[in-house]
């Protein structure tokens, strides 16, 4: 053994008495050990997880697309006229009749001659005839007896009959108009929408992708007999976060309505103001005047005993033969004027004028289709710490037993494992050191150098 080696078991068991007494004092944690163990003070990593999320990218707005209002052209009939109305009179008629007024009816009268313009005899000549022995009862017209005659007396009377019936008379009063200026809808008003579209802004993010933390960080050996690092230092590691854009909407879409006013159109129109009437002028009835001859005084009879001689001389006192006559009715041919038809009045009407207009009509009115549109998103990526790194005290081999022919062992060992790829050379460089910490790193053993953990893993003890 050399006097360099001699030191640096020095070194080493300087630093293991200095641990046994910092452990006595309850300040550290390192454990028994027997002569000829190196131990290093390895650090064990903290664990993380690594979890994805979501976060929003743009919110979720909606695009407004507007579909335009729907117009189509009607013809519509637009009444310019009401109509005229007239009335005229239909005159009554009249007919001319004839009615026989019976002025006289048929009679047997005694009379003081075969006349029939003879004076009537009377009761008492024809009963005295009768008395007399005269068949009276039996006699026919013609017959005459005599007898005294004191003839009857007559007043001659006027009378007024109907000539025409009372009527009246109908005059028409034809219907007064005006024109006036009438306003029409030609087109009804018009509706459109107008879309103005969502303003969107861009917002930046911090999001936090790993908290912050502390962990354990080597330093170098310093060549005091150890073949890796044995000091650990707890230092803080601040969060990481990552920017993320996203866009967002600042004012949302919106429509708003455009109209038209309706348009009219002015037309002369015949209106009416007082219909069409009529009046009765009312037409009296006409009488005309007829004589008729009354008895107001009967003949008077008496016999007395003249002799044949004065038997045909007339006088007021006396008759001097009765004759039964037969008188047929008499009968006066009366004309009159009636009414055939009554005066009436008709009306005659024109039909009211229309014209046809094109008016322009509202068929759909203008309306918005909104379309959502969804937010998006990103997917980051955290890395979460879920147990703490920390340092411990693990049992390496020492250098003075670090020989070519084991280190030979531990490259052979690594290159079956696949982790060294270098030569079989028993020096314990730079790549056999990177396949050592390759193959902790994948078996989960502490990065410490070549550890006693690693060498068993290996199979080499």
């Amino acid at each position: 053994m050399t006097i360099k080696d001699t030191l640096k078991l020095s070194f080493i068991a300087a630093a293991v008495m200095t641990t046994a007494n910092a452990q006595g004092m309850g300040g550290d944690d390192l454990p028994p050990a027997k002569p000829g163990q190196c131990f290093t003070k390895a650090f064990f990593p903290a664990k993380y997880s690594t979890t994805t999320e979501r976060v929003l990218a743009s919110e979720p707005s909606e695009t407004v697309q507007v579909i335009p209002a729907r117009y189509g052209t009607a013809t519509e009939r637009v009444k310019v006229s009401d109509g005229t109305q007239r009335v005229v009179t239909v005159p009554a008629t009249y007919k001319t009749v004839y009615e026989r007024v019976l002025s006289k009816p048929a009679s047997q009268t005694w009379r003081t001659s075969s006349s029939s313009n003879a004076p009537e005899a009377s009761s008492t000549c024809v009963q005295a005839a009768a008395a007399a022995g005269m068949n009276v009862s039996g006699a026919r017209p013609g017959t005459c007896f005599y007898e005294h005659y004191r003839p009857a007396q007559y007043q001659t009377t006027t009378q007024k009959v109907l000539a025409s019936e009372a009527s009246e008379r109908v005059i028409a009063v034809p219907a007064k108009y005006r024109t006036i200026s009438k306003r029409i809808l030609v087109s009804e008003g018009t509706e459109r929408l107008v879309t103005t579209p969502a303003q969107y802004k861009t917002v930046r993010e911090r999001v936090q992708v790993s908290p912050a933390r502390t962990e354990w960080k080597r330093t170098k050996c310093q060549d005091r007999g150890c073949n890796q690092s044995e000091v650990v230092c707890l230092v803080e590691i601040p969060p990481v976060y990552n920017t993320v854009t996203k866009k967002v909407v600042a004012v949302p879409p919106s429509t708003r309505k455009m109209t038209t006013p309706p348009q009219y159109k002015t037309v002369q129109v015949q209106e009416l103001v007082e219909p069409a009437t009529s009046r009765t002028v009312p037409i009296p009835a006409t009488y005309k005047t007829v004589t008729k001859r009354n008895k107001v005084q009967d003949a008077a009879y008496t016999w007395s005993d003249a002799s044949g001689s004065n038997a045909r001389t007339r006088s007021t006192a006396q008759c001097n033969k009765i004759c039964l006559t037969a008188s047929p009715a008499k009968y006066n041919k009366v004309s009159k004027k009636v009414v055939a038809t009554p005066a009436r009045t008709k009306t005659l009407t024109t039909p009211a004028k229309y014209t046809t207009v094109k008016i322009k009509k509202l068929i759909e009115p203008a309306r918005e289709v909104r379309k959502v549109i969804p937010a998006t998103y990103k997917t980051i990526t955290k890395r979460n710490m879920i147990a703490d790194g920390y340092a411990k005290w693990v049992p390496i081999v020492c250098k003075s037993n670090m020989t070519n022919v084991t280190i030979s062992r531990v490259q052979t060992a690594l290159q079956s494992a696949g982790y060294y790829h270098g030569p079989i050379d028993g020096v314990w460089g730079s790549a056999s050191k990177a396949a050592t910490r390759s193959y902790q790193k994948a078996k989960g053993l502490p990065v410490a150098g070549l550890s006693v953990a690693t060498m068993e893993s290996l199979g080499l003890y």
